[in-house]
């Protein structure tokens, strides 16, 4: 099989920058979904901007509240964590009014209160467009954190839900569809971090392992996990998990469902790496306490092989993942 290009080969231009960024700041906490700072606080921020990340005559506001809430708490989710605190920060655009605030903020609160997540302040502001920025606050988990790094040679990759149905919403979104409804317009509008999945898998494993979510896409998460650890993978495309909707919409569009899978992004889904025996005692116990399946294995090399169906498959195209520069 023809080996893909090194880790290093595979970097988009945002990934780079924010690689020099972290030398400029000598940014030592920066390189996973959180900060893990010394008194085992968890700490990251997301900004959601309109016209990037979301479109207002797609969504409603309480639609957006809730987002820009589940997507920060799904990096909590990919360390493990338990979220406590959330401090929210909007950026108003001219003739956003006090109903427009109440509409939004429901959507927080909803989201928020689901997970049992603490609003505890932010900021208002005036600007061109709609902004929210927001930072979470948890706890690492009482059996241990799970970071980027912790995959080695042997371990199982792993991972939660389906992929691609977010961006097989969006295509119905913006073909105009309605009604709003279904698995995969749900996927992209109300996202739902994989807190309970994480807090699992981090009590089968300790802090033994690898883990992170695949907001950017499971591309993105693939070698963002092999980069931190300085492992190879090697990923079977046919055993990612498709939803039977996600590959309707994709027949329909002409596209083939597993590049939504791999390059879509805003699944939420968690990929991570576990030892291959515990894994397999795992599997003993049944699916029924197991919400990951497998889908690759790691290897001792520097590179990310695919296959489908037995068969060698195209290296990835990091060109095709979502770059915010």
């Amino acid at each position: 099989m023809k080996a893909a290009s090194s880790l290093a080969g595979m970097l988009t231009d945002e990934q780079k920058l924010i690689d020099s960024i972290k030398t400029w700041v000598g940014g030592n906490l920066i390189g996973d979904d959180c900060a893990l700072i010394a008194s085992q606080t968890l700490v990251s921020t997301d900004a959601l901007v309109e016209g990037v990340h979301f479109r207002r005559d797609l969504m409603t506001l309480e639609q957006i509240g809730w987002k820009a809430v589940a997507v920060n708490i799904s990096d909590i989710a990919a360390m493990a964590g338990r979220p406590r605190y959330l401090f929210v920060t909007v950026c108003a655009p001219a003739g956003f009014c006090q109903n427009d605030f109440r509409s939004l903020y429901q959507g927080i609160t909803d989201c928020a209160r689901q997970y049992r997540v603490t609003i505890a302040g932010g900021d208002i502001t005036a600007g061109e467009k709609l902004m929210l920025s927001l930072t979470v606050i948890g706890d690492v988990h009482e059996n241990g954190c799970l970071t980027r790094s912790g995959a080695k040679a042997g371990d199982v990759i792993v991972a939660t839900g389906d992929f691609g149905a977010s961006r097989a919403g969006l295509s119905r979104l913006l073909a105009g569809e309605t009604p709003r409804n279904g698995h995969a317009m749900e996927r992209h509008i109300r996202p739902q971090p994989r807190l309970s999945e994480s807090w699992t898998l981090v009590s089968k494993t300790g802090s033994m392992g690898a883990l992170m979510d695949a907001s950017d896409g499971l591309a993105d998460a693939l070698l963002q996990i092999a980069r931190a650890s300085s492992v190879g993978l090697m990923v079977e495309l046919g055993s990612i998990p498709v939803h039977e909707e996600t590959k309707k919409i994709a027949a329909a569009a002409g596209v083939d469902p597993i590049d939504w899978a791999l390059y879509g992004g805003e699944d939420y889904e968690l990929v991570g790496c576990i030892d291959a025996n515990v894994w397999g005692e795992w599997r003993k116990e049944g699916s029924k306490n197991n919400p990951f399946v497998p889908i690759g294995i790691v290897t001792d090399g520097d590179s990310i092989d695919l296959t489908r169906y037995g068969a060698a498959a195209p290296p990835l195209d990091m060109t095709r993942c979502f770059q915010h520069l």
